[in-house]
């Protein structure tokens, strides 16, 4: 199975809604990596990152996380990543 990484960042976000966030991708079989980042302002921004490798596909990798995030209520934006695979010996 391939491998994702997932970025997601809630606009206007609480600890709560994080918390449903992380609470939810966990359901979906994804494992938090958490990584804070500054924005242009300077300002601290909150991204959350998650591991999964129980998709077999980019597209069904990126359904799941849109209808989990959207289960905050919040605005957000994500990036998933799929990792190279090494070739076999």
């Amino acid at each position: 199975m391939p491998k994702f990484t997932t970025s997601i960042q809630l606009q206007e976000a609480s600890e709560k809604d994080y918390a449903i966030l992380s609470r939810e991708m966990k359901k979906n079989f994804f494992t938090p990596v958490s990584e804070i980042k500054v924005d242009q302002k300077g300002q601290l921004v909150s991204t959350y990152v998650f591991n999964s490798s129980n998709y077999k596909s980019l597209l069904d990798t990126t359904t799941v996380v849109s209808q989990v995030a959207a289960t905050t209520g919040k605005k957000f934006s994500f990036t998933v990543i799929r990792e190279k695979t090494k070739p076999e010996s």
